[in-house]
């Protein structure tokens, strides 16, 4: 799991390379920030229920922030010029001393020197530390897989690690993504893999080393399976199948978010994550049908009798998608609430258009409120690293 880093410095324009850095190298696995410019949103959220790995931070920042005497968290004061009020660079009373210009991997190793012994804790964080979202629809043409992707890049983006996870039967991601060059064997092979230790009997479900079936997709901020090439080994693909997956990367301590993008409801894969994912994100349109699709499918699972989880409804989040007028998006039948709104974007029904579907403003900053207001407050003990001006 990622450490915990709250940065905070008075220019604003000394956080955005760093972020930027981060997200495109090594670290990003390494390290997940909340970055501060302004010394009241930090102290704000210093006094949270939240608690960093670590603080690394201008000294107007720290001293402010130990006046309220939780020095206990290791903090480490950014230098301008490798020295504090007289104190060289290195240990200073309580806490270290990091110099503030030296080059981004020098920096980002003394913070992760820094904090060392708290990363070692975090190792035996539990499971459900990794939010497993589930992206799901019960009509066709929601715009179900481009909510997904752009939630991945989205999330990946602001510093979290994230697994993009396409359980449909014809993987549709390949139409935004360009496959990156590797041989890494894919789920086909963990799926193998998972089902050999099943059959030599042991009883305790093995811990598979992820990153050797995994690519990185750099457009997207995210990991991901290469996509399933054999369709039917994709539709063999059982519901334990399915939950033995969403362990493996729920259990792999790699991740703080899996997005998983759904096929059909009624398919099996699907019926494993809509009981194993903790958040489910239900895209709907302006259309009739989906209302009444998705609201039938809510009533069945919540029928005592349908063999599903009950607890289906209050994991359930409700975004209305292909929205011509996000202030009046229409009504969702009795019991579904309106939890986000994305906009209807005309460039995208012109020919070729999958290569804006990742790079809309608009569409971004829908993406972002769904983030902001439906997927952070469900993070457990993580910020998504925004930069808090």
């Amino acid at each position: 799991m990622a450490a915990r880093i709250v940065l905070a410095v008075r220019e604003s324009q000394y956080i955005e390379p760093l972020l930027h850095y981060i997200h495109h190298s090594e670290y990003g696995g390494m390290l997940r920030i909340s970055a501060f410019s302004r010394l009241d949103t930090f102290m704000e959220f210093m006094k949270g229920e939240e608690v960093p790995d670590a603080v690394v931070a201008d000294p107007s920042f720290i001293e402010a922030w130990l006046v309220e005497g939780k020095s206990t968290i290791p903090w480490a004061v950014l230098s301008d010029a490798g020295d504090v009020r007289g104190k060289p660079s290195g240990n200073l009373a309580g806490g270290q001393v990091i110099e503030k210009y030296q080059s981004l991997p020098s920096l980002l190793d003394a913070i992760l020197q820094l904090c060392d012994v708290k990363r070692s804790r975090t190792a035996s964080i539990s499971k459900e530390e990794t939010l497993l979202i589930g992206v799901v629809s019960a009509s066709g043409s929601s715009g179900k897989t481009t909510l997904a992707l752009n939630l991945a890049k989205q999330l990946g983006g602001l510093g979290l690690s994230v697994f993009y996870l396409n359980l449909e039967s014809v993987d549709s991601s390949g139409l935004f993504l360009r496959v990156p060059d590797g041989n890494a064997p894919g789920l086909e092979r963990l799926l193998y893999e998972l089902k050999a230790n099943e059959g030599e009997g042991s009883k305790v479900k093995t811990q598979l080393e992820l990153e050797r079936y995994v690519i990185r997709h750099e457009s997207l901020r995210s990991e991901a399976f290469r996509p399933v090439e054999n369709l039917k080994e994709k539709l063999q693909m059982t519901r334990t199948d399915t939950l033995d997956v969403l362990e493996q990367l729920s259990g792999a301590g790699r991740y703080d978010v899996v997005i998983v993008d759904t096929g059909a409801l009624e398919e099996e894969q699907t019926q494993a994550v809509l009981q194993r994912c903790g958040l489910l994100l239900w895209v709907l349109t302006g259309a009739k049908t989906s209302h009444h699709k998705t609201a039938g499918w809510l009533g069945h699972c919540s029928n005592l009798h349908s063999g599903m989880l009950q607890e289906v409804p209050v994991k359930s989040r409700f975004v209305m998608n292909l929205a011509a007028d996000a202030h009046n998006a229409g009504i969702l039948p009795e019991g579904m609430q309106m939890d986000a709104v994305l906009p209807y974007i005309p460039s995208w029904a012109i020919q070729h258009h999958v290569e804006l579907c990742l790079n809309s403003p608009q569409f971004t900053a829908g993406v972002q409120q769904v983030c902001s207001e439906i997927i952070e407050p469900a993070l457990p003990h993580v910020f998504t690293g925004n930069v808090y001006e």
